[in-house]
């Protein structure tokens, strides 16, 4: 994805980028590379008129993990009633992004300028992982799935074998707004920019890689992994660049 991604955005840009297009329009081209909470960052920029600059981009988020308790039901043949045990779940965020996004200027002469565009791609937002020895037990007495570990009002079961697969998608396509100061091309050769925004990701959703998601009216824990699902409807956007004028 990272390659098709670069190779896309590399034959968009060099496209655009043609003086024969106009005095004004798409007559020049900026490089950015930055570092924030998307994680890395790579920008080619070209001007749209004098007021808006175009930029395009991927992001690349390396994995960042963490380990929280969730609780799990399971059920055994001595008793049919649901019982209520603790496994040890690892988060992983961690992801590649692409990025076209307008940048406003209304003021041709100030740097601050207003960000609109789009995110799209990297629609797992994150991976979780377990295993339980436990469940693991009472799936080889059973001769079922282990039992459901608990992420808010629903449950993601585990398999036979006492390992959890699965996390939280969002939006493919997610729409983005920003405030910023510093030009997408650089008046010189180098320039700092800075960039504060949000992207409008919906709720993420809970998916499995094995079973079905169920929907628990019986129990609830508002783990860590749910305050993800709870807050991260949007994404907010902390970005340092440093930008270079190729010409």
């Amino acid at each position: 994805m990272k390659k098709a991604l670069t190779l896309t955005l590399f034959a968009l840009l060099t496209t655009l980028s043609s003086r024969a297009i106009g005095p004004d329009i798409f007559n020049h081209l900026g490089a950015s590379a930055g570092i924030g909470t998307s994680g890395v960052t790579i920008d080619l920029a070209t001007p749209i008129t004098g007021f808006v600059q175009m930029r395009v981009g991927i992001d690349i988020m390396p994995n960042i993990t963490f380990n929280s308790d969730a609780d799990f039901t399971y059920y055994t043949p001595a008793n049919p009633n649901p019982q209520l045990g603790t496994v040890n779940l690892k988060g992983e965020l961690g992801r590649t992004q692409g990025h076209l996004v307008f940048n406003v200027y209304p003021v041709p002469k100030c740097s601050f300028f207003v960000a609109a565009g789009a995110y799209f791609g990297g629609n797992k937002l994150m991976k979780i992982k377990g295993h339980s020895d436990q469940l693991a037990q009472i799936a080889a007495s059973t001769g079922q799935n282990g039992g459901n570990v608990i992420i808010g009002d629903y449950e993601i079961p585990a398999d036979k074998n006492g390992n959890v697969s699965g996390g939280f998608k969002i939006n493919s396509f997610r729409p983005y707004l920003g405030l910023g100061w510093g030009r997408a091309i650089p008046g010189k050769l180098i320039n700092f920019q800075t960039e504060l925004g949000v992207q409008f990701e919906g709720t993420p959703n809970l998916y499995t890689d094995y079973g079905t998601i169920v929907y628990s009216e019986d129990f609830t824990d508002d783990n860590t992994f749910n305050k993800v699902r709870k807050y991260l409807k949007v994404y907010p956007q902390l970005t340092f660049r440093i930008g270079f004028r190729a010409f």
